[in-house]
């Protein structure tokens, strides 16, 4: 059998499949570059299904400001050797355009609408074979890009998003850095469902009767020591990373204000 090396060249192009791949596709598409072409989107979908069974523990998380919009994706693989190859670093790309394309402000991958997440699964289908791994999406995120600032750390492994109101960039960068650092749960201590606060205040209060402090007493301090308790997970309470001995709230400018933010991990 003759090989058109023009036509294999131009689907390993079109899809960065594999040689092998294209001219098998090719020969069952009786050397139909269209036909090829849909054969290898069908193979990249069954070969996703079947790794869709496999542990995702490493990957790449990133937010990108374009069109007016903050983009955020976190996309899970096998392995740290492919996180960082060129492909897999592509994908993440293309699927950030995808949001941003998609429009629609979400907070989280619960908001996404069946068209997107089909689109999602479509640009990964497309690279499954190349890549040669499971992938899933695990988290994205689409915002107005007023009042945002974005922080990616080295190597995409964290990245913080921190919506903020008053125009002072720094410390709102400030703040990005602190999160990605320290990893908060939660804003204020307001946030903090009563529920949790209700079963630190209780926990706090059994140790300190334990340690032989008078009931009177323990009510005087259970509270702060809740508080306490409850600062790593609370951002307004922690040490501040650049002067542990301040609070961040002790050095947030006057009128500057926190509306909320996104932490990704992997």
């Amino acid at each position: 059998m003759k090989i058109d090396m023009n036509l294999l060249k131009q689907l390993r192009d079109i899809t960065m499949a594999s040689l092998k791949d294209c001219k098998e596709a090719l020969v069952e598409a009786e050397w139909d570059l269209d036909k090829a072409h849909e054969i290898l989107k069908k193979s990249g979908a069954s070969k996703a299904a079947k790794k869709a069974d496999r542990e995702t523990n490493e990957g790449i998380v990133k937010f990108v400001e374009k069109n007016g919009k903050i983009a955020g994706i976190k996309l899970l693989c096998e392995t740290d050797f492919v996180a960082k190859n060129e492909t897999f670093q592509e994908l993440v790309d293309a699927l950030l355009d995808i949001i941003v394309a998609n429009g629609v402000n979400i907070e989280d991958i619960q908001q996404a609408s069946k068209d997107l997440l089909d689109s999602f699964q479509s640009r990964i289908n497309e690279s499954i074979t190349q890549i040669g791994e499971n992938v899933k999406v695990a988290d994205c995120l689409c915002i107005d890009a007023n009042g945002v600032y974005i922080y990616n750390h080295a190597w995409n492994k964290v990245a913080t998003v921190v919506s903020y109101q008053w125009d002072q960039e720094d410390m709102a960068k400030d703040l990005a850095l602190q999160i990605t650092a320290m990893n908060p749960t939660y804003v204020s201590i307001d946030e903090v469902p009563q529920e949790q606060k209700d079963a630190a205040i209780d926990w706090e209060r059994e140790a300190l009767l334990q340690s032989g402090k008078a009931e009177e007493m323990v009510d005087k301090i259970v509270q702060g020591k809740m508080l306490k308790a409850m600062a790593d997970s609370v951002l307004l309470e922690q040490e501040f990373i650049r002067d542990g001995s301040k609070k961040v709230k002790d050095v947030l400018p006057s009128g500057f204000a926190i509306k909320g933010f996104v932490r990704y991990a992997v």
